[in-house]
């Protein structure tokens, strides 16, 4: 199969594309791989760029809190290349291995309750197809707070294109 990945070459870039390669490297100090696909359309790349950056530095999620809906999402689209990546910085920020293992595996992790517990628990129902009743909602917004739960919903958003981009143009993780 033919490499579906066409990386822009920075001296035929256009201007709006360097300015998000610019705001990229100012925001997150690299250009992450999606957006080899994204600025192929500027104004989308823009968006995500403004997304990811937030994303990277979010104040209302802990690094494994944001690992764990990363990790699920990318489990839940069959995304091989994030998963490799993801299941590393999940380890990385300190999930627990046994959370680590059950996402890798399609399970519904079970850790102790607390607040990577509820990310686990919330995170699962939203994947689940996002029907969550009254008295988990208020658990989840006792626990993690409304803007945490609008952080963790875009996490999940953002990995989902993120998840979907990098399938659909077949990268695989590196060896």
């Amino acid at each position: 199969m033919a490499h579906r990945l066409e990386r822009i070459d920075p001296a035929q870039a256009s201007g709006e594309q360097l300015e998000v390669v610019t705001r990229l490297g100012a925001g997150r100090g690299r250009i992450p791989t999606p957006f080899n696909i994204w600025l192929h359309n500027p104004r989308l790349a823009a968006g995500m760029e403004i997304i990811g950056t937030y994303i990277d530095h979010a104040p209302g999620l802990s690094e494994a809190e944001n690992e764990v809906a990363i990790l699920a999402t990318a489990v839940f689209w069959n995304a091989p290349y994030v998963i490799a990546n993801h299941s590393r910085h999940a380890r990385k920020a300190g999930v627990p291995e046994d959370v680590v293992e059950a996402l890798l595996d399609k399970r519904r992790p079970t850790p102790d309750e607390g607040r990577i517990g509820t990310v686990c628990a919330a995170v699962w129902d939203l994947l689940e197809g996002g029907t969550v009743e009254d008295a988990q909602f208020e658990r989840y917004i006792e626990i993690l707070g409304r803007a945490a739960i609008a952080e963790l919903l875009v996490v999940i958003g953002y990995f989902t294109s993120v998840s979907l981009a990098m399938t659909f143009h077949a990268l695989e993780p590196k060896a």
